[in-house]
């Protein structure tokens, strides 16, 4: 887990570092780009309807590891809007609660 636990870590320096880049470049008009590649038909509209199934996918397993309580639903949601930037922490978080026990980190309330 400590390897997993580095990871993350970086990761999410790395996604904070480029949303801020981003953010600085070309301001909050993310909802234009994004949509506006997945209607082109093209690789980055694949790349991104391929991402976007992939969120859903994470915040399903979010909400349902929470217990589909408010909390869970909620956790769902953030994970859609800010993928790895809630998502990276939310899992380190999971790990740490967890102790390092894989079983109890993917089942959450299951466990």
């Amino acid at each position: 887990m400590i390897k997993i636990k580095l990871f993350l870590i970086v990761a999410t320096f790395a996604i904070y570092t480029i949303t801020a880049y981003a953010l600085y470049k070309n301001g909050l008009n993310w909802p234009a780009v994004y949509f506006g590649d997945i209607l082109g038909f093209d690789w980055r509209s694949q790349f991104n309807i391929d991402f976007l199934i992939h969120l859903i996918l994470l915040a399903i397993w979010i909400s349902w590891r929470e217990g589909f309580s408010s909390k869970g639903i909620f956790f769902g949601l953030l994970s859609i809007f800010m993928g790895g930037m809630f998502g990276f922490p939310y899992l380190l978080y999971a790990i740490y609660k967890a102790n390092g026990d894989a079983k109890r980190v993917l089942l959450g309330v299951h466990a």
